[in-house]
């Protein structure tokens, strides 16, 4: 355990703390934010202060889409690009690894609010299924989608995958153990739990309008090339194992 009574042990618990928690904090709202910003539920949209998915359009339908492809790339790189061993070893080298996994949430929070604050709608519907039990089981599906992203998390760990775990470690001045496999939970018959939870959960409408849709193909597309690369790191870092479970795993 570090000494807190010296005052550099104070500053590093301070600081540390502070920056770990505040990305796990923030994180819970931003995609709080982005569930409400998908469903708009409309109770709670005359008090709601930021945009919604299909909120009156501000500008042609063209340039909406190109603004919104771009915003999802953005969010896709963000996630995908710092990820890859290549960035933390090159990019990040001067950053203790707690720091590395704790920037690595803040940024992703922030590529969120992106795409929910400069959204442009396109609310030409594409279907439309407002009554009946029809309507249910699709909003059914949708809080399921996000159920899973969060039951993905818990699987992994969730103070780990938002690091506050390895921000523990660099308090505690103690080396932090590289990540294991995870193949408990949901990893047992999901290889992606939380790529599945997040897809569900923005095709999963009863209302599907043209920049929705644009929305889930997006993310769709970021999915499937994200995956690649992230299972190919996988099989880099876990070989024969990671290539055994994924065998099981659907």
């Amino acid at each position: 355990m570090v000494a807190l009574s010296s005052p550099t042990a104070q500053k590093r618990f301070s600081i540390g703390l502070l920056y770990a928690w505040s990305g796990f904090g923030l994180m819970w709202a931003v995609w709080a934010a982005f569930i409400i910003f998908l469903c708009e539920p409309r109770r709670l949209l005359p008090s709601w202060p930021l945009p919604t998915v299909d909120q009156e359009p501000v500008v042609a339908a063209q340039w909406a889409a190109l603004i919104d492809l771009a915003l999802v790339a953005v969010f896709g790189l963000q996630h995908s690009v710092m990820a890859r061993p290549w960035f933390k070893e090159r990019i990040m080298a001067g950053m203790a690894p707690a720091f590395q996994r704790c920037t690595y949430v803040h940024m992703a929070n922030l590529a969120l609010v992106a795409v929910v604050v400069f959204w442009q709608p396109i609310p030409v519907m594409i279907w439309y299924v407002d009554k009946g039990i029809a309507t249910d089981l699709v909003w059914l599906l949708f809080a399921a989608g996000w159920l899973i992203l969060f039951a993905g998390g818990w699987s992994f760990g969730l103070r780990e995958l938002l690091g506050v775990t390895q921000m523990q470690a660099w308090i505690e001045e103690r080396r932090y153990q590289p990540p294991r496999l995870k193949t408990g939970f949901l990893y047992r018959w999901l290889r992606h739990p939380m790529y599945v939870g997040v897809l569900l959960g923005v095709w999963a409408t009863p209302r599907l309008s043209v920049g929705h849709c644009l929305l889930a193909l997006a993310l769709t597309g970021y999915v499937l090339i994200g995956m690649r690369y992230e299972e190919r790191d996988l099989a880099r870092a876990f070989g024969a194992r990671y290539r055994n479970w994924r065998k099981a795993a659907i």
